[in-house]
């Protein structure tokens, strides 16, 4: 066989590896959009109705994809981008793809790596019993509905083994003197089998947004005035540390689940004051009909300030009814009361304003299409 044929078939069978390789991609994109109407009884100044975006779940717009590599093994990425409904504007502070960016190699007996933006072990593990609650912690400070995302970030989680997985995540500083500001590292291991599953998750955030190290693992995210936990009671210095450590899960029974949730949150604080808050959250949902999910849950929340020796308290409650008209389109009415005790001088719902008392309720009627 001359050379000229034996470089032929070669780069033959690589085109048709190619092609092989080509058949077996994909990239699918996929989307939620969700508004509504929300009234609250107290904010500041008295009740307000406002027109929201996101009111049964965030929107987003997003391309997720594969290619087999071949023995068990697969390229994947994620592109996300959320933004408002109600104005059209990026949200995640303007980023093109805020909620998720990240790239990897998945294999079925070893698990999965990734890099770029992503979520870390407590939105992942413990997130799910948030949502199952149809409210969120005062002021998100378990981060258990995923206001802080992790750039910079290598995660790892683990193939299912004997009903258990674990995850790891690092995201790195971009300091060049110190890698321990604005760092991120994450971990959890969830168990599943039949009707219940259990999630433990710990994540460590040390000097977020730090202006020392501003391309670091936490973004200007972290300066959401939806997060009112990020400033000191004392003088108002931000946070040097945050650590979030929690368990929780499911248990289903027919056609209800119950969800049970507890978690501790140290913030550590620049002028060397300390915040623990405890959250516990019991939830339940159930499908009443093909159509109707029924929801309700219950959140005690308890601070302790070392240095002002204060401790703040707040209750919630909250009940949904959730009417799915298709299987992609759903409309739902929810309600949410909060009561301030302790210390606590205002009580305040996530997404609004406080209150100029200490109580607050807020209505919520909401359309999500999926696509």
């Amino acid at each position: 066989m001359n050379k000229w044929m034996t470089g032929t078939m070669v780069v033959g069978g690589l085109l048709a590896a190619h092609g092989v390789a080509q058949a077996q991609s994909s990239v699918q994109v996929y989307g939620l959009l969700s508004a509504g109407i929300g009234y609250v009884s107290d904010e500041g100044k008295g009740s307000r109705t406002h027109a929201l975006s996101g009111t049964n779940q965030n929107p987003r717009i997003g391309f997720r994809g594969q290619e087999d590599l071949g023995n068990g093994t697969k390229a994947v990425f994620v592109l996300e981008n959320g933004f408002n409904v109600m104005t059209g504007t990026a949200s995640q502070s303007g980023r093109l793809f805020g909620r998720q960016s990240y790239v990897g190699l998945s294999s079925n007996d070893k698990g999965t790596l990734t890099l770029g933006r992503q979520y870390e072990a407590v939105k992942d593990l413990l997130g799910p019993v948030v949502i199952a609650s149809n409210g969120v912690h005062i002021g998100d400070n378990d981060n258990g509905y995923n206001n802080l995302r992790v750039q910079n970030a290598v995660k790892y989680v683990s193939p299912n083994i004997s009903n258990l997985s674990f995850t790891g995540l690092y995201g790195f500083s971009e300091n060049p003197e110190d890698s321990n500001r604005n760092r991120v590292y994450s971990m959890g291991a969830g168990y599943k089998v039949d009707a219940f599953s259990w999630a433990v998750a710990y994540t460590k955030m040390d000097r977020p947004n730090s202006p020392d190290a501003p391309n670091g693992a936490i973004g200007n995210d972290y300066g959401s005035s939806l997060l009112i936990f990020n400033k000191s009671a004392v003088k108002g210095a931000g946070v040097d540390s945050q650590a979030i450590a929690g368990t929780g899960g499911f248990y289903n029974v027919g056609k209800t689940k119950f969800g049970a949730l507890y978690t501790n949150v140290r913030y550590h604080y620049l002028d060397q004051s300390n915040l623990t808050l405890q959250n516990v959250d019991l939830n339940v949902n159930h499908k009443l009909t093909e159509a109707l999910n029924l929801g309700a849950s219950y959140f005690f929340t308890t601070g302790k300030y070392d240095v002002i020796n204060k401790t703040p308290k707040w209750h919630q409650v909250n009940f949904q009814a959730d009417y799915f008209l298709s299987k992609r389109t759903d409309i739902a009415i929810t309600w949410s009361y909060q009561k301030a005790a302790g210390d606590a001088t205002f009580a305040r719902v996530f997404g609004f304003g406080a209150s100029g008392g200490k109580t607050q309720s807020v209505l919520i009627a909401g359309m999500r299409h999926y696509f």
